[in-house]
């Protein structure tokens, strides 16, 4: 879960696609800023067509992905001393570099005169010229795009040419070895699909996909919920009127198996720790035919009134949506408690580029002291048979497999509940924890454990 987002204040004139992509991503570095919430605020104030806009989302989402791959290609070709290149010029060399790479419905001549232009714009005509020398040699030399070799260095070797952190790649082949190491990077850098979730409550599948497809979008059930679709091709999903209508919800497949993990039940009493923005509790909220009472906690107001914003859109009625910190929240005798933690987010890294530079590994046992301190205010508000369901969005063993088991020593009271009762058997570890991979399904990685007070 991420912190209270603000939208940013657009004060510079933006021309084109990739400058507004230049713009977003020198507004995410120099304020560790959420790349999807500037981006929109941009868009929100441009005029730009739906290509065109299609085209920015696209060059702000890849370069952030390949961001230190393009770095290591563009080094390579400059002859000097890469610091000395000013920040926004070293961005539109990313930008005009991804173009060339990956979009190969743009032709090369066509990203080098556009990143040459902006950067003549940006800093003066040698600026410019050096935009052009580099990008130009690149797709002159083919030799330039060899990455190091995997057998001197697999650390740097993988971090280089799947454009992850060094520190989180040797991680991950200390924990899982080099191959699983090298699929996982493979696929944290594939363009990512878009979930949504549909509200029966309000329609049917058959009403959503007529509305999806009526936009041009394709739309393929779930392999593993039932009422999930995937987007091979996104859209400007949160525009549409069936969206607007609260015909569905925008949520990764990976977040559906929490809901159905709680397996909510009309009647019952639950709280959700760290709510925001509300998806899970819009889930169990629709799951239980919205005849129950959700508590839904967030510690930043700004957050809270986005969840009293979606209950809306979506017609229910059941959630209660309050600011508190859930490590001191004081409910008591409810039936089920959901902590969906703040985590490191290093399984979603595919959609939320920025985290992956973002990120640092002193981050990590902060998270995790902070999640164990939810797990204990959550289990104090649990009778015997009270429920209480602990999940994250990171694939780091740290913070998931670690937090349960710490957990269930701290309270021999609690036992596990093995997830494959409620859901799908292929997202189910030998340990009964849900455990989703990039890699190996297709969907954000994801971890969560349904515990059983006993006593």
């Amino acid at each position: 879960m991420m912190e209270g987002k603000t939208r940013p204040t657009i004060t510079e004139k933006v021309m084109d696609a990739r400058r507004l992509a230049v713009a977003v991503l020198d507004r995410v570095f120099r304020t560790d800023g959420y790349a999807d919430v500037i981006l929109d605020a941009y868009l929100t104030e441009v005029d730009l067509s739906s290509r065109d806009r299609a085209l920015a989302s696209e060059l702000v989402y890849g370069t952030l992905r390949w961001k230190k791959w393009l770095d290591y290609m563009l080094r390579h070709a400059y002859h000097k001393d890469w610091s000395e290149v000013p920040a926004r010029v070293r961005l539109i060399l990313e930008v005009g570099l991804y173009q060339i790479l990956f979009l190969t419905r743009i032709p090369d001549h066509a990203a080098v005169n556009e990143s040459v232009k902006a950067a003549f714009d940006e800093k003066g005509r040698a600026w410019g010229r050096v935009v052009n020398a580099v990008l130009r040699a690149i797709i002159r030399n083919p030799d330039l795009r060899t990455p190091p070799p995997v057998d001197e260095n697999p650390v740097r070797a993988i971090a280089v040419r799947w454009s992850h952190p060094e520190w989180l790649v040797q991680r991950w082949i200390d924990t899982w070895g080099v191959e699983r190491t090298l699929s996982l990077c493979r696929a944290n850098n594939q363009r990512p699909r878009m979930g949504i979730r549909v509200n029966r409550m309000k329609g049917t599948k058959d009403d959503v996909l007529e509305a999806i497809r009526g936009c041009g979008l394709n739309a393929e059930p779930s392999d593993f919920l039932d009422a999930f679709f995937t987007l091979r091709k996104g859209g400007d999903l949160l525009r549409f009127p069936a969206f607007e209508d609260g015909l569905f919800s925008v949520q990764d497949e990976s977040a559906g198996f929490v809901g159905k993990l709680m397996n909510p039940q009309r009647g019952e009493r639950i709280i959700d720790l760290t709510a925001a923005p509300g998806g899970k509790a819009m889930h169990m909220a629709e799951l239980a035919h919205d005849q129950l009472t959700i508590v839904a906690v967030d510690v930043h107001m700004n957050r809270v009134l986005k969840i009293r914003e979606n209950q809306e859109r979506l017609g229910l009625k059941s959630i209660h949506a309050v600011v508190a910190d859930g490590r001191r929240f004081g409910g008591k005798a409810v039936d089920k408690v959901l902590v969906d933690a703040p985590c490191s987010g290093l399984g979603v890294i595919r959609k939320r580029g920025e985290l992956r530079w973002r990120r640092k590994p002193g981050d990590i046992p902060k998270m995790v002291t902070i999640q164990k301190e939810l797990l204990r205010s959550g289990a104090a508000m649990l009778q015997k048979d009270g429920i209480l369901v602990y999940s994250t969005c990171t694939i780091l063993p740290e913070e998931n497999v670690a937090v349960a088991n710490h957990f269930l020593q701290e309270n021999p009271d609690f036992t596990v509940e093995k997830a494959h009762s409620f859901v799908d058997s292929r997202v189910v570890s030998p340990q009964g924890f849900v455990e989703t991979w990039p890699d190996r399904h297709g969907m954000d990685g994801s971890f969560a454990v349904r515990f059983r007070r006993v006593v």
